[in-house]
């Protein structure tokens, strides 16, 4: 479908909001992640059917840093890619990785530095 032909999307707003400096402000203005100290470890549960048998896979994350519980939000998808709810334009291959780009992103919250 050709996006002009659209008449609710404006391209040349469109153009505008993906600018980087817009969408980068965008998204700086968004609440911080979730990241409580209160709740338990994150699940994350893939279902697959295959030959006629259901197949399920719980994946629970139970990360610490500095010895505190961190909860981010860490879920993978079928194809074995990890994602950060914290970090939403981001794929991983390791949890590890997630949780250094997130100490990277949010020094605040991990007590400074970075």
């Amino acid at each position: 479908m050709d996006p002009t032909s659209n008449p609710t999307i404006d391209p040349t707003k469109l153009k505008a909001a993906a600018e980087p400096g817009a969408f980068g402000g965008y998204l700086a203005a968004l609440p911080h992640p979730p990241m409580g100290h209160d709740h338990g470890p994150m699940k994350s549960v893939r279902t697959a059917e295959y030959q006629g048998h259901r197949i399920s896979i719980t994946t629970t994350y139970e990360i610490t840093v500095d010895g505190k519980p961190l909860m981010a939000g860490l879920a993978v998808d079928d194809s074995g890619m990890l994602s950060c709810h914290g970090l939403p334009a981001y794929q991983f291959v390791s949890a590890v990785d997630a949780v250094r780009v997130l100490i990277h992103n949010y020094p605040d919250y991990f007590g400074g530095g970075g």
